[in-house]
């Protein structure tokens, strides 16, 4: 099991998109900070989805991916 700084919190944003935040609101799923292959594996699983219990939009991963530095960027 990881650490808790080795993990980041994704949380459905308006719209069908992902955010990132430890204390933003609503329901939320952990990821691996920092890995691409792990973001890239639980979008083809749909897990963002199931996880969310909402639709997240199909560009929602490469948004994810570009994020603002500081809070959990994925890198790939």
């Amino acid at each position: 099991m990881a650490s808790p700084d080795q993990l980041v919190r994704v949380v459905a944003s308006p719209g069908g998109g992902l955010a990132v935040g430890r204390t933003l609101p609503g329901r939320g799923a952990w990821l691996c900070a920092g890995s691409a292959s792990c973001l890239e594996a639980a979008a083809g699983r749909k897990a963002f989805d199931r996880a969310l219990r909402t639709p997240i939009r199909a560009d929602a991963v490469q948004d994810l991916r570009t994020s603002a530095p500081g809070r959990g960027r994925i890198e790939g």
